[in-house]
C-alpha cells in the first residue's frame, strides 16, 4: 500500500499544487493510496523521508519525497500505464513541470493569497505569516492579493498563452490522453480552486475547457472535492 503524506489547511482541504500532482500520477497509473494529513507546522511527520515538504509518499517501506522524483518513482515500480511513454515524453514533462513552477505559480499566487491565508488551519498562521511575508513584501495578504487582481490576472492569463495554443489543437497537453505535463498544470488550478472563489479563466478560453476535462477524470476527483 502507498501512504501519501499531503497538506492540510482548515476543514480537511487538501489544496497542495504539488500533491495534487501526485494524486493524478497515481490515479493515472490505477494504484491505491492512503493519506495521512500534515499541516505546515508538522515537519516530523515527514522527518522519516528526510523531507521539510510535502508531497512523501511512503511506497512499503521505501520513502520518496518531491512530486516529480515520487513520478519516476511510479514509473519504475509500476511500469504499466506509464506517465512517461519515452524519454522524448519525460523531456517535454520535466520542461512543463518547471514552466509552471516558475511561471504559473509565481504568477497565480499573489491572485490567491488573501484567501489562501484565510484557510490555513490557526496554527499554522503565523508560519504563513513569515514565509509569506518575505516572499511578498508584506504580511497584509488581502492588500496584496487586492493589488494583484486589479493589475495581475492579465499577466496571469498571458503566463498561460503556451497551454492555449497547445489546447487549441489538442485535448490535452500530452495529446489525446492526459499524462504528466497535465496533472502539473491542473495542481495549480485545484490549488486555486480549493482555496478561492475567484475566477481565473475565461469561458471561452481553450484553457477552461481543458480544466472541465481534467476536473472530471478519474471518476471526477479533482471536481469531487470541496471548492472555495
Amino acid at each position: 500500500m502507498i501512504t501519501l503524506y499531503d497538506l492540510v489547511f482548515q476543514d480537511d482541504r487538501r489544496p497542495s499544487p504539488f500533491c495534487w500532482r501526485t494524486k493524478y500520477a497515481l490515479a493515472h497509473k490505477g494504484l491505491k493510496w492512503t493519506e495521512v494529513p500534515v499541516g505546515f507546522t508538522e515537519k516530523d511527520k515527514i522527518a522519516f523521508a528526510s523531507s521539510q515538504t510535502v508531497p512523501v509518499i511512503k511506497d512499503g517501506e521505501i520513502p520518496v519525497r518531491d512530486s516529480w522524483a515520487i513520478a519516476n518513482h511510479l514509473d519504475k515500480a509500476y511500469p504499466d500505464k506509464p506517465l512517461f511513454k519515452s524519454e522524448m515524453a519525460r523531456s517535454y514533462a520535466l520542461f512543463i513541470n518547471g514552466w509552471v513552477d516558475t511561471q504559473v505559480h509565481a504568477a497565480l499566487a499573489p491572485l490567491i493569497i488573501g484567501d489562501l491565508y484565510d484557510r490555513v488551519r490557526p496554527v499554522d498562521q503565523a508560519y504563513i505569516r513569515e514565509s509569506r511575508g518575505k516572499r511578498f513584501g508584506s504580511s497584509d495578504f488581502t492588500a496584496v492579493q487586492s493589488a494583484a487582481r486589479e493589475k495581475g490576472l492579465p499577466a496571469f492569463r498571458l503566463v498561460l498563452e503556451p497551454a492555449r495554443r497547445t489546447l487549441k489543437e489538442q485535448k490535452f497537453l500530452a495529446g489525446d490522453a492526459p499524462a504528466y505535463p497535465d496533472y502539473a498544470l491542473m495542481g495549480a488550478f485545484l490549488w486555486a480552486r480549493i482555496v478561492s472563489p475567484f475566477e481565473l479563466l475565461a469561458g471561452d478560453d481553450p484553457v477552461h475547457a481543458w480544466r472541465e476535462r481534467m476536473l472530471d477524470l478519474y471518476g471526477g476527483m479533482g471536481r469531487k472535492v470541496k471548492a472555495a
